[in-house]
């Protein structure tokens, strides 16, 4: 008999995330997927390890648990591996999903402990992507505070509520472990990969141009609407969307000059034969 399906509590579902690393569990793709505008993709399914019906696969199994819906009995994998593993219930078996899942975690674990961010405290936001944020957010078991944002497009639609979202995103991020890999300005950047979060601790960076109004996707192609900062001879080059600067304040540090700014980026792109990397910043702070 089939069984209507009750959703996975949201703080079970950023548990699971959390504990995997944003990973599938059996073949460890990153589950997540954006691009330099925001626009996010979520490959990943909350499969089960006992069918959630007797139905489903491994279903009838000895063992299953009371409540088929606890996170006990859920495992995190991409759409591909969740197809293989409930068409092949006799290979991947409840014990065997237990035993990858357990695994996986012990992987997540080691990954991510050793690249804990040493951070300063924050006392002010100056750019705050809410959408890549959350991503990075899920991805590391970093609680978010539950607020209201409504149709907002961008900072400015907040009005007064803008500084409530700040105060409470400054909270977080001063009160939680953060992890990704650590750039300082004596380091080579070379070896970063597409997909890498990155730390970069307060240096200052070279500002281009921060238009309102302007295309994007063109002004990146001219290489404005963006900081950047040479490591080397290579450039890392951080593309702003100034729909996520916090404030006018905010604004005029990005006008062109210079500015000392420390946060997180995700490496979007990197062009190798120019020895530069593209990357969307998370926020970007002063300590």
């Amino acid at each position: 008999m089939s069984i209507g399906r009750i959703q996975l509590p949201d703080s079970d579902r950023r548990f699971i995330i959390g504990r995997s690393a944003g990973c599938c569990n059996k073949c460890k793709i990153r589950t997540f997927v954006d691009n330099e505008f925001g626009e996010k993709v979520r490959l990943a399914d909350d499969a089960h390890i006992w069918g959630y019906s007797v139905d489903g696969p491994r279903g009838r199994d000895s063992g299953a648990p009371s409540d088929r819906n606890d996170r006990q009995n859920i495992i995190l994998l991409c759409k591909n591996c969740h197809t293989i593993v409930d068409s092949q219930p006799q290979e991947f078996t409840p014990d065997v999903l237990t035993k990858m899942r357990e695994d996986h975690y012990r992987w997540a674990d080691d990954a991510l402990g050793q690249t804990v961010v040493h951070k300063p405290r924050f006392h002010y936001i100056l750019y705050l992507n809410l959408i890549r944020l959350d991503m990075f957010a899920v991805a590391n078991s970093i609680a978010l505070p539950t607020l209201s944002i409504e149709s907002a497009q961008k900072f400015g639609d907040l009005g007064i509520g803008a500084g409530r979202v700040m105060a409470a995103y400054t909270q977080v991020l001063n009160s939680e472990n953060m992890y990704a890999k650590q750039i300082s300005p004596d380091e080579p950047i070379s070896k970063l990969q597409i997909g890498d979060y990155c730390f970069i601790d307060q240096i200052n960076f070279r500002t281009v141009a921060i238009g309102k109004s302007a295309p994007l996707e063109e002004a990146w192609n001219r290489d404005q609407s963006l900081i950047y900062r040479n490591f080397g001879d290579w450039r890392l080059s951080c593309l702003i969307d100034p729909r996520w600067i916090t404030t006018s304040t905010a604004f005029g540090t990005f006008t062109s000059g210079q500015a000392p700014l420390c946060g997180v980026v995700r490496v979007n792109r990197i062009e190798a034969d120019a020895h530069k990397i593209i990357a969307s910043p998370l926020f970007l702070a002063q300590a």
